[in-house]
């Protein structure tokens, strides 16, 4: 069996962290070979420099996941993805337009996941944030999106959208209210006496943690889950 590898995006590390469920992915590494990886970029944002400059709010988050990549339940990859990043992110930029402007969707940071992504042939990213999961997943649902939020039509560059399309099509992206579903299925709360209770408290810590999940959407991964 091939070995499982995941591309972790600072967002999803943090909700992790915040909800207390690192130990997540040291269940899917035992379990599952799961490789989890990161760039250097969301090293330094997420360990390095709250640790460097003593963040006291985000120095138990720093720590632990500093302990992980000591484990080697986390893997830091270095790869030189920065063309290819100002590419995606050109490309992300211009692919809708409102009022004959383009809108910004991406920074390079978000970019960048999707390049080190290509480059590493991940078999799914962990991202949490909103926008650029959306554009790698359902990019219309995204253009209905801004247009109910900014009331105007948003139009699509058809040149950028199928160049952005055939850099993603084949990427998976999972939010970490995901992998909890996932680890529970796998039996990762089957010690506890009412294990779809913990889950339904996961995915709420977790959307409070800052994975961006509705409440309809819990409410639908509970009544899949307990079909």
């Amino acid at each position: 069996m091939k070995q499982k590898t995941v591309l972790c995006d600072s967002s999803a590390l943090i909700s992790l962290t915040n909800s207390c469920f690192i130990d997540l992915l040291y269940f899917f590494t035992k379990r599952f070979s799961t490789q989890f990886i990161i760039a250097p970029s969301v090293k330094k944002e997420i360990i390095e420099r709250p640790l460097s400059i003593s963040m006291k709010a985000y120095e138990l988050s720093a720590m632990r996941m500093k302990k992980a990549i000591d484990d080697r339940v986390l893997f830091e990859v270095n790869q030189d993805t920065l063309e290819k990043a100002k590419e995606i992110m050109g490309l992300a930029n211009t692919m809708l337009y409102a009022r004959s402007k383009p809108i910004h969707l991406v920074d390079l940071g978000e970019a960048d996941i999707i390049a080190l992504a290509q480059a590493t042939e991940s078999d799914v990213i962990l991202m949490d944030e909103r926008t650029t999961r959306m554009l790698i997943e359902a990019p219309f649902k995204l253009k209905e999106h801004l247009e109910s939020e900014m009331g105007i039509t948003v139009m699509v560059n058809k040149r950028s959208f199928d160049d952005f399309k055939r850099i993603v099509e084949n990427m998976k992206v999972i939010r970490s209210a995901e992998l909890a579903s996932i680890a529970y299925r796998s039996g990762y709360f089957s010690t506890f006496q009412n294990p779809g209770k913990m889950l339904e408290a996961s995915l709420y810590s977790l959307k409070y943690g800052g994975c961006s999940i509705g409440f309809d959407e819990i409410d639908e991964s509970l009544d899949e889950l307990n079909a």
